[in-house]
Order: structure tokens, then sequence, then C-alpha cells
């Protein structure tokens, strides 16, 4: 998989399909999505996986990371966490947080992130807050 920068439109379809199927694409959309940065995942022409990252001084925040149902558990999610911690250790940035979905916490797990705080819901969803120091 090649992971290249894009803008935030490009994101959207990923994102919708994978994390919102039955909302419209506008709700995938987030505040900030024009000042952030957007990679994407590409095997051949195919955009697989996209993720987004919104830096706040010291620490960096990811949202919106997905992947194409039809790729997920091939390999490009964790080739994309790994890309991501290395950009914002590359900027200079010593905390990586976002929300997860608590069906996901075995994935990040397995990269050193560390839960922080109490559960929480978004659109009636369990989600709870992962850090990781850089």
């Amino acid at each position: 998989m090649q992971i290249l920068h894009i803008s935030a439109a490009d994101t959207l379809p990923v994102r919708q399909m994978a994390l919102w199927p039955d909302h419209p694409m506008s709700a995938s959309q987030v505040d900030g999505d024009d000042d952030a940065l957007h990679f994407g995942g590409f095997v051949a022409d195919q955009l697989i996986c996209v993720a987004s990252l919104f830096p706040e001084g010291d620490s960096i925040r990811l949202r919106k990371f997905a992947t194409h149902p039809e790729f997920q558990g091939q390999g490009a999610g964790s080739l994309m966490v790994r890309h991501l911690l290395a950009e914002a250790t590359a900027r200079g940035h010593t905390l990586f947080w976002f929300d997860a979905r608590e069906t996901a916490l075995p994935f990040y797990v397995r990269f050193g992130f560390e839960t922080k705080g109490a559960r929480f819901f978004k659109r009636d969803l369990p989600y709870v807050r992962m850090v990781k120091r850089l």
C-alpha cells in the first residue's frame, strides 16, 4: 500500500462507507478538516484507507481513520498507523491521541496505545479515549 497526502474531500467516501454508512456523507466531515493533515492508502489506484491528523500544540489527534470494508483485516490499517506515528514523531509531537470505538481497542493496544478516562458514546456507539506518548 502506498500512503500519500490527500485532500479532506478525498477522504469522505471512504469515511462514510466504513464509519457511518447509514448517514449522509456530510456526517463524515469534522470541524478543522480544512486545516488537518490527510493521508490516503492506495492499492494500485484505489483509495482504500484514510486517516486525518489534527495538530494541537505538542499533541496530535487522529480523527476519521477508516479502511474500506472490502480491505479490512488485510493489514492496511496497521500500515497506516505506523505511518501516522512516524509522521507525528517527525513533526515533533509528543502525544498522539484519539477517540476509539470500543470494538477497535485490541487493534490499537497492539501499537502501545492506552485507554484514558471513562467510556462515552457517539451516536449510541461506545468509545474510549486512547493515548500514546511519542
